[in-house]
């Protein structure tokens, strides 16, 4: 998809940063989820007929991110939102219509995703800047761990665990189990192989999860016998519907093995629906990104 500059207003490239206030209830400051605007240009619309040029549209990006064990609840989030916009020679714009990502990331202790924006017209030329205003609900999870599972190291080795739905009610590193009631899932130990480098016997393992549309895999965490988290690589590698209720999802490993490895150890990690709150904007994007008062 090509991008273009924005005329009078050029390519904008992450210079604007913001944050969501934190709300005190009680003596507990809700987390701050930060903003930080990325992108600003015209691009070729997604829409379009055959024989017609595709229509230029003004795309604008913005990454969020909150500190982790906090994640995004991205099965939450459905529809779009809007943030008012007004040009730098007083117009009004009509709004711009933004859409959460379905992916999120780890990036040094912080959960990340992206909100992109459309917006419903493009400036004049000869504006200088855009003003966005408004507030964007997010809906935050946190992440969970379960207790201890134990697989045989053989192809297809397999076990029923007890699963939560998305209350956050479950007490972590314990069987888990919704207020609603258990869950029943499956976890697999698709492969396992072994292979020697330079940094010694590796391990590579396939896990598979078969468990209820309402459970929301985040990941697993290998172990040693002590229980300690090893350096693992991991990659989803699929992702599909078992029937109209369930889906069976796998995470790839790599590894290296434990001596006198001889079950394979494990946690689920699983994200749990946490609180969702009132993300305030208001940012001037110019040539050089956020414009700030007294600039």
């Amino acid at each position: 998809m090509k991008r273009y500059g924005v005329p009078g207003l050029c390519l904008i490239l992450g210079a604007s940063l913001g944050a969501a206030a934190p709300e005190k209830v009680g003596k507990e400051e809700k987390p701050p989820v930060e903003i930080e605007f990325v992108s600003m240009g015209l691009s070729s619309g997604a829409s379009w007929k055959r024989g017609e040029k595709n229509p230029l549209e003004l795309k604008i990006d913005a990454r969020l991110s909150v500190k982790e064990p906090l994640s995004f609840a991205m099965w939450e989030h459905s529809g779009v939102q809007y943030l008012e916009a007004v040009d730098s020679a007083g117009r009004k714009l009509a709004p711009v219509e933004f859409d959460i990502s379905p992916f999120q990331y780890s990036h040094k202790g912080w959960c990340r995703t992206r909100m992109t924006g459309t917006a419903g017209e493009i400036p004049l030329p000869g504006v200088s800047w855009i003003r966005l205003q408004g507030v964007w609900r997010i809906s935050l999870a946190r992440t969970l761990k379960s207790r201890v599972y134990e697989l045989p190291l053989s192809k297809g080795a397999e076990m029923e665990v007890a699963l939560a739905g998305s209350s956050e009610e479950g007490k972590e590193g314990a069987d888990i189990v919704s207020v609603q009631g258990p869950l029943v899932g499956k976890l697999v130990l698709e492969d396992y192989s072994t292979f020697e480098n330079q940094d010694g016997k590796m391990a590579t393992a396939t896990i598979g999860l078969k468990a209820d549309s309402a459970f929301h895999l985040d990941s697993f965490e290998i172990l040693n016998e002590k229980d300690e988290s090893l350096n693992a690589s991991s990659f989803d590698s699929g992702c599909s519907p078992e029937d109209d209720s369930s889906i069976y999802r796998t995470k790839y490993f790599v590894f290296k093995e434990p001596e006198n490895q001889e079950k394979l150890r494990f946690r689920i990690l699983y994200q749990v629906s946490h609180e969702t709150v009132a993300v305030p904007v208001d940012v001037k994007l110019g040539m050089r990104g956020e414009i700030r008062k007294g600039k």
